[in-house]
């Protein structure tokens, strides 16, 4: 039975933009070009995760040297890890401080009329900056804070003010 997590074949073609992309000047010489096929392949398309994740070990690799496949996955799964950490985090950032978020906001609009930035409410609450946009879009999202496009919109969600 073959093995059905074999990475699909890339042409020349996606190699050689993999290639520019990765940063190479010029057109690959046809050995390299077929070195990299099978990491192309595993890649995925261009502007995915995964690419660009290859695309970044491409372009870090001595000597335009093709990264190992085992190697190319294995900075997948530790990717994956963290966001997976990261988006745990947030979820229980936002479970445990939702009060004080809602809290700390409507301080914020009664002292100045206006709310408060995402990074004023993240330093208040000690969230760490990587995880303060995607906490304040679930808060957002469980109806306790709204957000809009103007600087200074985030404000009690109107579910939140009835409370």
């Amino acid at each position: 039975m073959p093995d059905t997590n074999q990475p699909r074949r890339a042409t020349r073609a996606q190699v050689r933009k993999f290639l520019a992309a990765a940063g190479y000047e010029g057109t690959p010489p046809d050995d390299l070009v077929t070195e990299y096929v099978d990491l192309v392949g595993a890649a995925g398309r261009p502007g995915l995760p995964r690419h660009r994740l290859a695309v970044h070990l491409t372009a870090q690799s001595p000597g335009w040297a093709a990264p190992a496949l085992a190697a190319f996955e294995a900075g997948w799964h530790e990717q994956q890890q963290a966001r997976a950490q990261a988006s745990s985090a947030a979820r229980d950032a936002a479970a445990r401080d939702a009060d004080r978020a809602a809290a700390y906001v409507a301080g914020v609009w009664e002292r100045t009329g206006t709310g408060p930035t995402w990074t004023e409410l993240g330093d208040e609450l000690g969230w760490p900056p990587a995880l303060r946009a995607r906490i304040v879009r679930l808060l957002a999202k469980e109806g306790v804070l709204t957000y809009g496009t103007a600087p200074r919109s985030l404000a009690l969600a109107e579910r939140s003010g009835e409370s």
